[in-house]
């Protein structure tokens, strides 16, 4: 045969031009691809040069459902699915004629990229191969050896254990058998359409039908080129601007994937994050909410809950406090122990007077963390409440509050002299001056001196009126010794201020 009459069957043969287009389209690939996908395509590269993907082609991308079956995932790939097609087309080629077996390829093709985004629809994936349109080819051929009855069954045979064999080697890798059967179903299908075809002359003309199919699906490609990423893909994309620092542009990308897949948790994970960070927190919560309610990971959970923290330091800035204790509400119902929730939310309630319920907040925010920020903030609302108790002359309530927050925080003078003189107050003479002689100790200046002269003051007048003599003489002294005496007392020293 010469040179020219090569070529010609060569150009005749749809199955030599498929050959030859998975040949080339790989190549291609491999060159937009570059040096890092050797081993394999990457699902970036696959899906720009149009692999199925049920998202983009509900949003448009049709060409998508004949462009996967001219694609291949890395070179193993290509070479099985390129040794079944020279196996089994040309004996289709014979049975079907040309123009029918591109028909029926096609087809089978298109039915296979269906199935896999019907099966697929709700977790979506990146599916390439011909592997689809190549299981309709030997469906078909099985079924014309079915109707040829016993002088067939050895090819019967022979199609039934490859298209099992395809099936079961598909779920030990995980390929989408989804595709396989689909073009299996098509293939058989059509063929038995077929029924009393005969062969066609000639081939260029479904040869270029197959040229033509490529040309549109893979102009298709082209066109769409610029929006042709996967949901993981817009993503990663989204990853590398927000590490950038262009939190803006990651939500973008990150919209753009959920908008593909409603259902991706770790993109509207990273949309809120994202907005968090530019403080637009009603939407992020939004986005965090959705994705604990996908996937409820302790990463996910954790996210919401300081979206929530953030949202209400927010709005307390702003002056809505009432909306910032709801926040941290909101923020302690998906976790409880946060210790930060429990602390901002004790200082909302200490601004807006509800001092019973600070004191709860300060107090369960110590337990879960027990910093010094929290003991001194503790110790400090039970110092206010008592001051408060000590306004309305509830002293006993007021010395409980003032004991309370000297354990807390037992260095600081304030809360043993307030602690002595509600105590004093309330008719509690000698535990007033051991808690206000304590203070003395702690910070001995003019206040804490002052207070407690007029404690041993008043105790002093307490023992004269029932005769006690020695003990009221022994307050005097006290008195003088602090040099800080009462007025009208008629000891020496400083008189009270």
């Amino acid at each position: 045969m010469s040179e020219e009459s090569r070529f010609s069957f060569a150009l005749s043969s749809p199955t030599a031009v498929l050959f030859a287009v998975h040949v080339i389209v790989y190549a291609l690939m491999l060159l937009a691809g570059g040096r890092g996908e050797l081993s394999g395509l990457s699902t970036e590269t696959l899906t720009r040069f149009g692999a199925d993907y049920a998202p983009l082609v509900f949003e448009g991308q049709v060409h998508r459902l004949f462009a996967a079956n001219f694609l291949h995932i890395n070179v193993w790939h290509l070479l099985m699915n390129s040794a079944a097609l020279v196996s089994v087309g040309p004996r289709a080629e014979s049975l079907f004629g040309r123009g029918r077996y591109v028909g029926l390829y096609l087809a089978s093709g298109l039915g296979g990229s269906a199935a896999s985004i019907a099966l697929n629809f709700r977790e979506p994936i990146v599916s390439a191969g011909a592997s689809g349109a190549l299981c309709g080819a030997i469906a078909a051929v099985a079924v014309a050896a079915y109707r040829q009855g016993s002088a067939a069954r050895g090819e019967l045979s022979a199609m039934l254990l490859w298209l099992g064999a395809t099936l079961i080697f598909g779920v030990l890798i995980g390929a989408d058998n989804a595709a396989h059967v689909g073009g299996m179903l098509v293939g058989g299908g059509v063929a038995l359409a077929m029924r009393g075809a005969t062969r066609e002359p000639g081939g260029v003309g479904a040869s270029a039908v197959v040229v033509a199919a490529t040309l549109l699906s893979f102009g298709g490609a082209a066109y769409h080129r610029e929006n042709s990423r996967t949901a993981a893909d817009l993503v990663n994309h989204g990853v590398e601007l927000a590490r950038a620092g262009d939190d803006a542009g990651a939500a973008l990308a990150y919209r753009r994937a959920i908008a593909l897949e409603p259902r991706d948790a770790i993109a509207h994970y990273d949309l809120g994050l994202a907005l968090s960070r530019l403080q637009q927190f009603p939407e992020a919560i939004e986005h965090l909410s959705r994705a604990v309610a996908l996937a409820p990971e302790d990463d996910y959970r954790g996210a919401l809950s300081g979206a929530h923290i953030n949202h209400g330091v927010q709005l307390a800035r702003a002056g809505d406090r009432e909306k910032a204790i709801e926040a941290y509400r909101a923020a302690l119902a998906v976790n409880e122990e946060q210790p930060q929730a429990h602390y901002n939310l004790a200082l909302a309630q200490q601004q807006i007077g509800d001092r019973t319920a600070a004191i709860a907040s300060f107090t369960r925010a110590l337990e879960l963390d027990a910093s010094e920020l929290h003991r001194e903030s503790l110790a400090d609302a039970l110092a206010r409440d008592g001051m408060e108790l000590m306004t309305e002359k509830k002293y006993v309530e007021a010395a409980k509050r003032f004991l309370s927050a000297e354990k807390h925080e037992p260095t600081d003078a304030d809360h043993p002299m307030y602690l002595g003189l509600s105590l004093m107050h309330g008719g509690k003479l000698d535990d007033a001056i051991v808690a206000l002689k304590r203070a003395v100790r702690l910070s001995d200046n003019q206040s804490t001196r002052a207070a407690l002269a007029a404690a041993l003051e008043k105790r002093q007048a307490t023992r004269t009126d029932s005769g006690d003599v020695s003990g009221a003489l022994d307050d005097a002294f006290e008195e003088a010794v602090l040099g800080i005496a009462p007025p009208g007392s008629g000891l020496p020293g400083k008189p009270l201020p």
